[in-house]
């Protein structure tokens, strides 16, 4: 080979060496670029688009939780409430399955909602109401509707059909519960209860030493409970028809009258309950007519899980995404912990 022949080789080497250096460069590029992009995309774009709940067809994503528990908080706050971030992502879970639920399930009862009828709970919800007597111009409280409803969606970040879509299920919820109210009797046996209910389990052995030492039931009520849906001030519900209260039932139907039971724990809180009189069959109550219809309601969707494909995909690292999520768009003194 002469000379030229060998000046050709190497530089042909040398083209070849270059190429590689520049193939190692940007292959070396690309990974620095991909790593905080994949991390980008694996810490921002995945977890809000992971899905979390499907009921048959239909699927809900952590986005979706994030959005419905940040919601719940912002309005809470709104009213100077807290909202408890250690039970509200469940919460907003189970809800997103019963609202699946009720759209695919309620028109096997023949309950529907019409647009019509969404557009005036919309009303309902946000229309002004004038002062008893005073006559409004109709304009200005239209102006005063739209910017109630718009405060609303900005306050909660739900666009217009989002807020309109579980208007729509809370009537799909409304109308199956009293569809479902043929299934109450107007009857049944029922005990004449009074009861103390506490949430803080340790307040039970303070408020059974009292009793033991003369405080009466009545009075002990009146200090350790506060705004019981069922009991007034007093510890007294009244006439308590049989599955109304499924956890209490036991105690209720069989403890010697006027006596203390022991401390029953259930999902609402811890109970001391007493019973004056009864069983008697009698006519049921339309404040325990209602807690019948609740209970038909959660027996009905509790029968749509079953009968329906229900998976919910929801884990630690998911909760704590959402707790995190909502801690960034919200700061603690807003009202959540």
């Amino acid at each position: 080979m002469g000379t030229q022949g060998r000046l050709a080789a190497r530089r042909r080497r040398e083209h070849r060496q270059q190429r590689w250096v520049y193939i190692a460069v940007a292959v070396v590029l690309a990974i620095v670029v991909a790593v905080p992009a994949y991390g980008y995309f694996a810490t921002f774009v995945l977890p809000p688009r992971h899905t979390v709940v499907v009921v048959n067809d239909a699927a809900h994503t952590l986005g979706e939780v994030v959005k419905r528990v940040r919601a719940n908080v912002t309005v809470a706050a709104s009213y100077g409430s807290q909202s408890d971030l250690s039970v509200l992502p469940f919460e907003v879970l189970n809800g997103l399955v019963e609202e699946e639920l009720l759209r695919q399930g309620a028109s096997s009862l023949g309950v529907v909602a019409t647009r019509e009828e969404v557009d005036e709970e919309v009303r309902k919800a946000h229309y002004p109401k004038p002062p008893a007597g005073e006559v409004a111009d109709p304009a200005a409280l239209d102006a005063e509707f739209r910017e109630s409803l718009r405060n609303y969606l900005n306050l909660t970040q739900f666009s217009e059909a989002e807020y309109r879509s579980i208007l729509r299920t809370d009537l799909l919820r409304m109308r199956v519960r009293d569809k479902l109210s043929n299934q109450v009797p107007s009857v049944a046996e029922q005990v004449y209860v009074h009861w103390i209910t506490v949430s803080d389990p340790n307040a039970i052995s303070e408020i059974q030493g009292r009793l033991t030492s003369g405080d009466s039931f009545e009075s002990l009520a009146r200090i350790y409970m506060r705004g019981d849906a069922y009991a007034d001030d007093n510890g007294e519900v009244g006439w308590v028809p049989k599955g109304a209260f499924p956890s209490l039932d036991d105690a209720l139907f069989t403890i010697e009258h006027n006596k203390v039971s022991d401390p029953i724990v259930t999902g609402l809180g811890t109970y001391l309950v007493k019973v004056t009189n009864g069983p008697e069959t009698r006519e049921i109550g339309d404040k325990m007519r209602e807690v019948l219809k609740n209970i038909a309601l959660e027996q009905w969707l509790n029968d749509q899980r079953t009968s329906n494909k229900v998976d919910v995909n929801f884990n630690n690292t998911n909760y704590q995404y959402v707790v995190d999520k909502v801690r960034e768009m919200i700061p603690p003194s807003t009202g959540n912990r």
